[in-house]
């Protein structure tokens, strides 16, 4: 703690960053976020502050010129890149959740230190910051939100007990992927002293793919474990059928079927918990309709999108084979996840009508 303390008041008064408290009660420390971002990032933005040294232009009419000329030109190249940002295309966070925590509790276990399960109240306070720093910009005041809040309100709103941990938040923008994102922190002493916190056993990632930057990265810690996720729970509603396909004898065809996600998890690709559909009636039965499109006999499909979260739907093209002979011919279908469970029997079906 002392040496924490050390470094706010050598370092972060001086370069006037100041990441959340970690104490119980109230306390903020010195971090590095902001200039780690600006200094290391992609993107050119002006900051007159740099770690460990002030830097401060000469005030006078040729500096308030200068300043001007910068500011007009910051303006201009803020523009630009919120405009590029409105054009940018939202990528879904949970897998980078997953890696980032990954990330997170790889590098604490390699230097003997406890992991830090996910938090879903530390998690949303974690994603609102990586939110809010994507669609405006860095934070004006370090780690305060365009709301006005601090990272322990935000995590005190989300439902996480403030009062009895120690917390902390560590943002950084401008990596693409986790491996930069830990580099920035890793390469930053005060973030890299939050990465080496033995007291924390909670944490929640923020992520924001959609702005200015490649990607926002947040990760709230806390020393309590207030709350864990549900255990994985898998189940799947029927929802959207194309018509049923009429073809030529030995034609193919394709059909579509929708599932929505009932459950608290996600279906992933990346995982092998993707959703697929497997004959039914009987179970696993191989089909003559099927293709070399199939990815077995008995599996006709998965899920076209590599991830489908709680809510969302799941889309699976068949490919058909008619047989030779005129006739109507049925396929019962189910999801299921394979290696894990079989999902809700819907009754779902495809006629293929061969004339």
């Amino acid at each position: 703690m002392r040496g924490l303390d050390h470094i706010r008041q050598a370092r972060g008064d001086s370069c006037g960053a100041h990441p959340e408290g970690r104490c119980p009660g109230s306390r903020e420390e010195g971090s590095r976020l902001d200039q780690v971002a600006v200094e290391r990032g992609p993107y050119l933005l002006s900051c007159w502050v740099w770690c460990g040294r002030v830097g401060r232009p000469a005030w006078g009419a040729r500096g308030r010129e200068l300043f001007v000329r910068l500011l007009s030109r910051g303006l201009c190249l803020a523009a630009v890149l919120f405009a590029l940002a409105a054009q940018s295309t939202a990528v879904n966070a949970e897998p980078l959740h997953d890696s980032l925590l990954a990330a997170v509790n790889a590098y604490r276990a390699s230097r003997g230190l406890a992991t830090v399960v996910a938090s879903p109240t530390l998690q949303a306070a974690a994603q609102f910051m990586a939110d809010d720093v994507a669609q405006h910009g860095p934070p004006v005041i370090p780690h305060r939100s365009t709301d006005g809040r601090t990272a322990r309100q935000r995590m005190t709103d989300a439902g996480y007990p403030v009062g009895e941990a120690f917390t902390s938040e560590i943002i950084a923008w401008g990596a693409s992927g986790v491996d930069g994102a830990m580099r920035l922190w890793l390469n930053s002493p005060p973030h890299r002293a939050e990465l080496n916190d033995g007291r924390y056993r909670a944490a929640g990632l923020g992520v924001a793919c959609s702005g200015a930057f490649p990607c926002v990265w947040v990760v709230t810690f806390g020393s309590v474990v207030d709350a864990v996720y549900a255990a994985p729970d898998y189940h799947a509603a029927f929802y959207a059928e194309s018509p049923f396909p009429t073809v030529a004898p030995g034609q193919t065809a394709d059909w579509v079927i929708a599932f929505t996600n009932t459950g608290n998890t996600s279906w992933d690709l990346s995982k092998a918990t993707a959703a697929r559909l497997g004959t039914w009636t009987p179970q696993d039965a191989p089909s003559m309709l099927a293709t070399p499109a199939w990815i077995a006999a008995n599996r006709p499909a998965e899920q076209t999108t590599t991830w489908v979260g709680p809510g969302q739907q799941a889309w699976f093209r068949i490919q058909l084979q008619a047989p030779t002979a005129p006739g109507v011919y049925r396929l019962h279908l189910r999801p299921v996840i394979d290696g894990v469970e079989w999902l809700e029997d819907v009754g779902a079906y495809v006629d293929v009508t061969v004339r």
